[in-house]
């Protein structure tokens, strides 16, 4: 499950339900990940209009951040021009 928001320090916050890990990327590109995260933190993380005050009431002090999962990394563009440039 995944929230995106447009505006703010937080610009995303996806929740892996299995695991129960919830991360949390700022504008900054970091990621904090929480492990032990119950689904109804993440269903009103996405709905509260501030989710910047949201994980500071709810988040911030009461789990303790881990190393976020590694997430596949996006192609470069260097790579990409390599990929479909013309071989002759």
């Amino acid at each position: 499950m995944i929230q995106e928001f447009t505006s703010g320090s937080i610009r995303l916050i996806e929740y892996d339900p299995q695991e129960k890990q919830l991360d949390i990327r700022f504008e900054n590109s970091n990621i904090l990940a929480y492990k032990g995260v119950p689904s109804w933190i993440f269903e009103k993380m996405s709905r509260d209009p501030s989710p910047k005050s949201f994980w500071e009431d709810n988040i911030k002090d009461e789990y303790t951040p881990t190393q976020a999962k590694k997430k596949a990394s996006s192609p470069s563009l260097e790579s990409l021009k390599n990929l479909f440039s013309d071989p002759s």
